[in-house]
C-alpha cells in the first residue's frame, strides 16, 4: 500500500436501493487497485431490508476526482495501452453481446440510436461501429472530459457529465449500456430511472455489474474479493436483487446471465498476495494486462458461469411498448 497518500473524505450514506438504515458489516479492506487513500479501511455493509451491499461511508462527491484520475485509472486508457491479445477477447466478447442486444431489436443496425454510460475508451462504442451502428448515432457519456474529447476525437457523440443530469433528449435511445458501471454511481436508482426515460419504447437497457452472490466471493468475503474494488464500487447486487430494483422501476428483464469473470479473479488473487506481502513483480502477474493469467482464471471460473454463479452478471431489460 501506498501509505504516504492522504486518507480521502468519506461520508454516511442510506441504502441506495431502499432507503434504510438497517445493515450490518460484511467486508472491509484498502484500496487495493490504485493505492490512492493511504492504508485507509473501506466497509462494505448489508442492508437487513433489501439485502442490497453497499459502501459506508463512501468517498464524497469531491474525492471522485481523487479516485478516478484520469492518467492512472485503467478504464480510460486501457485500449491503448491493455495487452493486445486482452484486446482482442475483450472485443469479441463485446461483439457478442451487441449481437445479442441487435436481435432484441425490429430495427436494422445502421437506424439504431445508442448511449454508452461511463464509455471510459470507447471500446464498446467502436464494437458497435463495426456493427453497422453509424458513428453519428453512437454517443458516449462519461464524467471525465478528457476522455469524452477521446470518443469525439473518433467520430463518436461525446457527452460529459452524469446521465442523471445530462441534457439528453427523452425516448431518444433504441440501446442504452452500463458495463461496469451501475455499481460506482451514488443514486442507481435515480440512474435507471434517468435511462427509462430516455429510452425509446421497447428500447433495450444493457447491464453488466458484479454478482455478490457468485462462488469466488465466498472464497475472498473477508476484504480481497475483486468485485469490492474499494472505495469505488459503491453498490452490489445479486441477480435477484438487480432484477427486482428494475422491475420496480418500470422494465420488463428479458434475460440474465453470469459471463465468466476471469478479471475479477484475477484482481481477487492480486489482493491476497498484497496482502502477504509479496514483492510487486509477482503480484502484478495477475493483472488485467496478463493473458496468461486471464486464460488460466477464464477456465476456472467456466463451470461456475454455467451454474449461474460467476462474478459477473449481465442483464437485459427493456421499457415496455405501452
Amino acid at each position: 500500500m501506498n501509505s504516504s497518500a492522504a486518507p480521502i473524505a468519506v461520508e454516511e450514506v442510506l441504502c441506495p436501493t431502499c432507503g434504510e438504515n438497517e445493515y450490518h458489516i460484511a467486508a472491509e479492506g484498502p484500496d487495493y487497485d490504485n493505492h490512492c487513500c493511504g492504508d485507509q479501511q473501506f466497509t462494505l455493509v448489508q442492508c437487513h431490508h433489501c439485502c442490497t451491499l453497499y459502501l459506508n461511508p463512501r468517498p464524497t462527491v469531491d474525492m471522485l476526482k481523487v479516485i478516478y484520475a484520469p492518467d492512472k485509472y485503467y478504464s480510460y486508457n486501457f485500449a491503448e495501452q491493455g495487452n493486445s491479445w486482452v484486446q482482442q477477447a475483450r472485443q469479441s466478447r463485446d461483439r457478442q453481446k451487441i449481437q445479442d442486444i441487435l436481435r432484441l431489436l425490429d430495427k436494422r443496425s445502421p437506424e439504431i440510436t445508442v448511449l454508452d454510460i461511463g464509455a471510459g475508451d470507447g471500446t464498446l462504442l467502436e464494437t458497435f461501429r463495426s456493427s453497422g451502428v453509424h458513428p453519428e448515432n453512437l454517443y458516449g457519456l462519461d464524467i471525465e472530459l478528457q476522455a469524452v474529447e477521446r470518443l469525439r476525437s473518433r467520430g463518436f457523440q461525446g457527452v460529459t457529465g452524469r446521465v442523471e443530469e445530462a441534457d439528453l433528449l427523452p425516448s431518444h435511445f433504441d440501446v442504452v449500456t452500463m458495463i461496469q458501471v451501475i455499481e460506482h454511481v451514488a443514486n442507481p436508482r435515480r440512474v435507471i430511472r434517468s435511462v427509462y426515460r430516455i429510452l425509446r419504447p421497447g428500447g433495450i437497457f444493457l447491464l453488466e455489474t458484479p454478482n455478490a452472490a457468485s462462488w469466488d466471493r465466498r472464497f475472498f468475503a473477508r476484504k480481497t474479493w475483486g468485485g469490492y474494488h474499494f472505495p469505488r464500487h459503491w453498490t452490489l447486487w445479486t441477480p435477484v436483487t438487480l432484477s427486482a430494483m428494475l422491475c420496480k422501476e418500470g422494465y420488463q428483464v428479458v434475460g440474465s446471465e453470469t459471463p465468466v469473470a476471469a478479471a475479477l479473479w484475477t484482481w481477487s488473487v492480486n489482493h491476497v498476495l498484497q496482502d502477504r506481502g509479496w514483492p510487486r513483480t509477482l503480484t502484478d502477474f495477475f493483472s488485467l494486462n496478463n493473458p496468461i493469467a486471464l486464460a488460466i482464471f477464464w477456465l476456472v471460473d467456466l463451470i461456475p458461469s454455467l451454474m449461474g454463479r460467476s462474478a459477473n452478471m449481465r442483464v437485459l431489460a427493456r421499457k415496455p411498448l405501452s
